[in-house]
C-alpha cells in the first residue's frame, strides 16, 4: 500500500494500529505504513507491525492492546488476565466496548473484537484470492491486498451513509464480526465462531432488577477507578438514568458537562439535575465556525475520511474534533446505548407480526435514508436506480437474517447494524483522544435489552420502571420536552398524548425531508462543508478519481464547480470516502463488484 495513505495526514495523526500480513508475501515489507516509532515483528509465517497501540510488557511475540478502555462493569481488567487469554483469546469479548487486542504467537496472528463489534477492526475475507491481512484499518488491509471497490457497499453508503454487517467500500475487505476471532497463519485468514446467541425471554421485573443492580456496580466502580469523569448530562433518559445509579453521597461534587445552548430546554433540564444533587456542571456552547479557513476544512474532512476507514461521515468527525478541540477531554461517563433497550425504530402499536419487503423498504426510505444520502442529482443515472435497490435490498436481508418478527428485526438492526458501523466507527476513531465509558454498552445489560420482548421496552417503559427503581425522585421529573419517567412507567392521558405527539412530530419531519429530498446536516457540518467545498472548486484534482469513477454525474459536479450548486454535507461526505477507497491500491469501478459479479458499464 502506498505509505503516503497512512503518513501524509495533515490534521489529526493517523490512528494507532497494527496491521499483519505473510511474511512470504513479494510485498510484505510494502505494504508497512511509513508511520513513526512503528514495531515490526516476525510471529512464525506473520510480520506484524504495529504503531501507538499498547504492548503488554515483556509479552513474547508481542500481544497488543487496541483500546484505552479495559475493563467490565466490575472495574478494570489487569494485564496479567489479557496475557493469560491468550489461548482463549475469544473470552475477551465479554470486556466493555470497545474493546480489542491482538496476539502474536510462533504460528501467526490472532486478533479479537469486543461483543457488540464497537471496535473496528477488519480482516481480508477467507478464501478469497488476494493477500491475506489483518488490521485495525480496512484502507491498510485494501492496500495489501490491491483491492477493488465493493458497488453493493458504495450503493448502500451512497443511500445510508454508513455500513450495513460487516462490509466495506472495498471488495474482499471485511471488519471483523462482534465476539469473533480472526487468526491469520499459514492457511490463511481464517475466522472463529460467532458467540452463541442467548435469546431466552426475560420477564420485566426480572429484568429491572438485573439492570440497575449492574448499573450501581459499574458506576461505583468506574468512580472508584476514575474519581475526576465527568458525566454526559443531558436533558434526556439515559444520562439521568446514569446519575440515579450513583449513590447520593457521591453525586455531590460530580463533575457534569452538557453540550447545548445556554437556555435550550436540553440545558434547562440538567441544569435543574445538577442543582439538585450539587454537581460540579458546566456548560459548552455548540461552536460556530463561521470564518474557517477553506484548506483548513479540507485537511480536516481529508483526514477524517482516512481515520474512519471511509465507513462513516468525515464531514461530522471533522466538526466534532474542531468542538473536542476546545476543551480538556478527561475521562468521560457517556449514555449511548440506551436506544436498544427502547426500541430505535418502533412506531405505532407495538405487538408481535410478521413483515415482508414492503416493510424494509418504507423503513429504509422514510427513516433510515433521510439524513445522510446524497442529493439525486449526484449520482450517475444508471449508477443511481441500481444503487437505490441494492440499497433497499440490503437492509430487507439485514431484518430477514435478524428475525421472523418486525420489531425484534429492527432491535437487531439497531444494536448490530447501526451501533455497530454508524456509532462504532466514530467511537473508534475518537477512541484514542479520549477515553469514554458507556456503561449501557456493557455485554449483560445489552443481553437483558435484547431478551425483553419489544412490548416491554416500547415507548420507554422498560427504562421508566428502571429509572423507578433507581432513583424514583428523579423519575418524577419532566425529560426534555416529554413528561417524566414515571409517567411512561404508568402510561396516562398525559404520557399517551406525548407519545403521539412526539411520533406525529417525527413523522411529519421525515416526510418533508423525503418530499424535498433534504438531509438534516450533524451539528456544524453545514460550515465545514461550505468551507471545505470552496477549497475544492479552488482545487477541483482533489477529487479527481471520484469524478472519473463512472459513478457520479459529470454535470453536477460541474455545476458544483461554478458555484450553481452548494452540495448538502452528505454529498461531500460520500465524495470524500469514494475518493479515499480509490485511493487504495487499485481499486477502480471498471473493476469494482457488485454480489452476482462485475457491474457493467
Amino acid at each position: 500500500m502506498p505509505s503516503s495513505l497512512s503518513s501524509d495526514v495533515r490534521g489529526p495523526a493517523p490512528l494507532p494500529g497494527f496491521l499483519a500480513v505473510p511474511l512470504a508475501a513479494p510485498d510484505a515489507q510494502a505494504a508497512m505504513p511509513a508511520v513513526p516509532a512503528a514495531r515490526v515483528a516476525a510471529c512464525g509465517p506473520v510480520l506484524a507491525c504495529s504503531w501507538g497501540v499498547g504492548r503488554l510488557d515483556g509479552a513474547q511475540p508481542p500481544v497488543l492492546v487496541l483500546s484505552r478502555v479495559v475493563r467490565t462493569a466490575r472495574g478494570p481488567v489487569s494485564a496479567a488476565a489479557i496475557e493469560s487469554a491468550r489461548s482463549f483469546p475469544a473470552a475477551l469479548s465479554a470486556l466493555a466496548p470497545p474493546f480489542g487486542a491482538a496476539f502474536g504467537d510462533g504460528a501467526g496472528v490472532t486478533m479479537v473484537a469486543d461483543s457488540m463489534g464497537l471496535r473496528q477492526l477488519y480482516h481480508s475475507a477467507p478464501g478469497r484470492p488476494g493477500a491475506a491481512a489483518l488490521s485495525t484499518s480496512a484502507l491498510l488491509v485494501g492496500g495489501a491486498r490491491q483491492a477493488d471497490l465493493d458497488l453493493t457497499a458504495v450503493a448502500v453508503q451512497a443511500h445510508l451513509g454508513w455500513q450495513l454487517g460487516q462490509r466495506t467500500l472495498l471488495d474482499g475487505v471485511e471488519k471483523l464480526a462482534p465476539g469473533v476471532t480472526a487468526r491469520l497463519d499459514a492457511r490463511g485468514v481464517v475466522l472463529g465462531p460467532e458467540p452463541e446467541a442467548h435469546d431466552e425471554p426475560v420477564a420485566p421485573g426480572v429484568a429491572v432488577h438485573r439492570a440497575a443492580a449492574l448499573l450501581r456496580t459499574s458506576l461505583e466502580a468506574l468512580l472508584d477507578e476514575h474519581p475526576d469523569a465527568v458525566l454526559q448530562l443531558t436533558g434526556g433518559q439515559d444520562s439521568r438514568l446514569l446519575l440515579s445509579a450513583i449513590p447520593p453521597s457521591r453525586r455531590k461534587g460530580l463533575s457534569a458537562m452538557t453540550l447545548g445552548v445556554p437556555g435550550s430546554d436540553d440545558v434547562v433540564v440538567a441544569r435543574r439535575l445538577a442543582a439538585m444533587h450539587g454537581l460540579d456542571h458546566e456548560v459548552r456552547d455548540l461552536p460556530r465556525f463561521d470564518g474557517l479557513d477553506p484548506a483548513e476544512a479540507w485537511e480536516l474532512c481529508r483526514a477524517a475520511a482516512v481515520q474512519l476507514d471511509a465507513s462513516a461521515d468525515p464531514i461530522a468527525l471533522a466538526a466534532l474534533s474542531l468542538a473536542e478541540d476546545r476543551f480538556d477531554q478527561g475521562v468521560r461517563i457517556s449514555g449511548l446505548g440506551g436506544e436498544v433497550a427502547r426500541g430505535f425504530y418502533y412506531v405505532g402499536h407495538v405487538h408481535d407480526r410478521l413483515y415482508s419487503s414492503r416493510d424494509a423498504i418504507r423503513l429504509a426510505r422514510w427513516r433510515m435514508f433521510a439524513n445522510e444520502s446524497v442529493e439525486p442529482a449526484l449520482l450517475a443515472p444508471e449508477f443511481a436506480e441500481w444503487s437505490l435497490t441494492t440499497a433497499e435490498a440490503a437492509v430487507h436481508n439485514a431484518l430477514r437474517d435478524a428475525s421472523d418478527e418486525w420489531f425484534r428485526a429492527t432491535d437487531v438492526l439497531y444494536l448490530r447494524h447501526r451501533m455497530q458501523r454508524w456509532a462504532g466507527v466514530t467511537e473508534t476513531a475518537v477512541a484514542s483522544r479520549r477515553t469514554v465509558l458507556n456503561p449501557m454498552l456493557d455485554p449483560t445489560f445489552l443481553d437483558i435489552a435484547m431478551r425483553l420482548a419489544p412490548a416491554d421496552k416500547a415507548h420507554s417503559r422498560f427504562l421508566a420502571h428502571l429509572q423507578l427503581a433507581l432513583d424514583p425522585e428523579l423519575a418524577r421529573i419532566p425529560l426534555e420536552g416529554r413528561p417524566a419517567p414515571v409517567q411512561y412507567a404508568h402510561g396516562g392521558p398525559a404520557a399517551a398524548t406525548s407519545l403521539a405527539l412526539s411520533s406525529g412530530r417525527k413523522a411529519t419531519r421525515k416526510i418533508a425531508q423525503r418530499i424535498r429530498h433534504e438531509a438534516r446536516p450533524p451539528a456544524g457540518g453545514t460550515a465545514v462543508a461550505r468551507a471545505a467545498v470552496e477549497h475544492w472548486r479552488r482545487h477541483p484534482e482533489l477529487l479527481s478519481r471520484a469524478a472519473g469513477s463512472g459513478l457520479v454525474r459529470a454535470s453536477w459536479l460541474e455545476a458544483v464547480g461554478t458555484g450553481r450548486i452548494q452540495p448538502r454535507p452528505s454529498s461531500l461526505a460520500f465524495l470524500l470516502n469514494l475518493e479515499t477507497a480509490l485511493q487504495v491500491g487499485r481499486a477502480h469501478p471498471a473493476r469494482a463488484r457488485n454480489d452476482e459479479g462485475v457491474l457493467m458499464r
